[in-house]
């Protein structure tokens, strides 16, 4: 029998993150959202100018005008995200039926500042009667009293900070007017008057450049956890361990100032600015490859590589290594910068020369990160199909050049960057999957594992993701070297793709444990002017990475 949840909500009428939430639930197979708790706090009498003159009076004039004007930034902001397609009902509200749920309606006390709120016997007596078994609350970030009591599983709330830090204020702003390189989210449970709280999970994203973007983001990327530590809880048997247990204090709420606002506006203008120009100056962010024959990956003077040319109009980037035949091959993303889509080349390399032997995969969609691996003496690639929607292998049927579709292992996914390898007595995928609609890729590892390569049986491991974090999460590369693995992970700087580049060994690789240490991070420093670094690789004494720099397109 599914367990009863309750949302507490201030309004039918509720926002895309808690209808996307209900919408989720309706798949579940331990709960469903049975009950809804409304908070009765408007006056629906006041007329507008009333309302006016209430908010000045509890907040002050200067902090009124402040509101008042950040409020005008982020309509404006709303309108132009509103252009991007998968965001374009990310500000609509959405009715709910009172039809299909039971409802409670109750009235909290609401503090001074308007930021904390409590209950009184009555209403907590109706909400106890509805026997639920959790609650997840939409409202208020700071409950106080019994509430916390009335469901035995207690109240899960998500929250839009990192718990290392308790200042906050409208979500998502401050890493962007810091140009902080992420913004956190947390997932938290509370059971008890004195409001200890567990914290269940956690993730990071790449920060975005302006703040109604990175707000977009971060609320659809976090939302499929919020009903994931859900579906754990009310499980027969729930994995997730609590992260940290704390005890209450005091949350700062920091609203920006006229002048943080005008600080933000500036700043914000200027990357706009910056991002135009390089359009309309006819340059970009072009990438490249380099490489060098050296007999230590790990010791490796970078700034000795040798660049291989771009093609006209094109760039190269994500190289991997296989040696066959006595000689060293790179597969690369070869990106046509008319065509606006990437397919898959191959060059010959040796001490001082470089050599295109010509193109081994090209497809209607877009085609990167040429993963090889080798299984009963065949040669496979997974090269990165995400807008297709899918994880593909293709088999080598006349070495380099010559490939055929061999199967799709994985269907209807938002992957990149998959690595497939053996180890131990199993086969182990690594892939950067977002289980949103917005495409993030540099946040989330998830591992998956089977008996061989090539089934479209992948069983999930039980931590996913193992990794929720833009400083690491997605994949660069893969280096085996004697028994060890390295994974190369790439770390996002603010509104940065693909900032510079680690290596990390895998400590623990088992179906229900995931480990691995940073040995060393590489900048983008080891050639003159580059900008970024992700992709890094090592076979048979001849080491490739890339670079980025902002050049003229040619």
């Amino acid at each position: 029998m599914k367990k009863r949840i309750g949302i507490l909500i201030d309004s039918t009428q509720v926002s895309k993150q808690m209808y996307d939430l209900i919408q989720l639930s309706l798949k579940s197979k331990n709960y469903h959202i049975s009950t809804l708790l409304i908070n009765q706090t408007t006056n629906s009498n006041e007329n507008i100018i009333t309302q006016i003159f209430s908010n000045i009076k509890s907040l002050g004039f200067m902090n009124y005008l402040s509101r008042a004007v950040f409020k005008i930034i982020c309509k404006l902001e709303s309108i132009a995200l509103k252009q991007l397609g998968k965001y374009s009902n990310f500000y609509n509200k959405f009715q709910l039926s009172e039809d299909k749920f039971d409802v409670i309606k109750i009235k909290p006390k609401i503090s001074k500042s308007d930021l904390i709120y409590s209950y009184d016997a009555t209403d907590l007596k109706k909400i106890r009667n509805a026997n639920l078994d959790l609650l997840v609350s939409a409202c208020s970030d700071n409950l106080r009293g019994d509430i916390f009591t009335v469901c035995p599983n207690g109240i899960v709330s998500l929250h839009y900070f990192d718990n290392k830090t308790k200042i906050v204020g409208p979500p998502g702003f401050w890493e962007v007017y810091g140009r902080k390189p992420r913004t956190g989210f947390i997932i938290q449970r509370s059971r008890n008057k004195l409001t200890e709280t567990e914290i269940l999970y956690k993730g990071f994203i790449a920060t975005s450049w302006f703040y109604s973007l990175n707000l977009a983001n971060l609320y659809e990327i976090a939302n499929p956890y919020l009903h994931a530590v859900i579906e754990d809880i009310t499980s027969d048997k729930p994995l997730l361990e609590v992260q940290k247990k704390s005890s209450y204090k005091p949350i700062l709420h920091m609203f920006p100032g006229i002048i943080q606002t005008f600080i933000y506006l500036l700043k914000t203008s200027k990357i706009l600015f910056e991002k135009l120009f390089i359009k309309f100056s006819g340059r970009c962010y072009r990438w490249g490859i380099a490489y060098q024959f050296v007999d230590s990956w790990s010791e490796a003077e970078l700034g000795r590589s040798i660049k291989i040319p771009n093609p006209h109009n094109h760039f190269l980037a994500d190289p991997f290594v296989i040696y066959r035949n006595g000689s060293h091959y790179c597969f690369v993303e070869d990106y046509d910068l008319i065509k606006k889509k990437g397919s898959i080349s191959v060059y010959k390399l040796s001490p001082g020369t470089s050599c295109k032997i010509g193109i081994a995969l090209i497809e209607e969609f877009h085609l990167s990160y040429p993963y090889l691996f080798e299984f009963k003496d065949d040669l496979y690639m997974c090269p990165e199909t995400g807008e297709k929607g899918e994880i593909r292998l293709y088999k080598c049927i006349d070495f380099p050049l010559k490939w055929v579709f061999h199967k799709t292992i994985m269907k209807d996914v938002s992957v990149a960057d998959t690595a497939i390898f053996a180890h131990e007595d199993k086969w182990w995928m690594f892939t950067n999957l977002d289980r949103s609609s917005v495409g993030d890729h540099s946040s989330q590892l998830h591992l998956y594992y089977g008996p061989n390569p090539l089934t479209d049986d992948w069983i999930p491991h039980e931590k996913n993701p193992v990794i929720f974090d833009s400083l690491k999460g997605r994949n660069g590369g893969l280096i085996k070297d004697m028994n060890s693995i390295y994974r190369v992970y790439q770390r996002q700087g603010f509104d940065f793709y693909g900032e510079a580049f680690g290596v990390a060994k895998i400590d623990k690789l088992t179906t229900s444990e995931y480990s691995e240490k940073t040995l060393f991070e590489v900048e983008p420093t080891f050639f003159k002017d580059i900008k970024g670094t992700h992709t890094f690789n090592f076979v048979k004494g001849l080491l490739v990475l890339d670079y980025v720099e902002i050049t003229k397109k040619k």
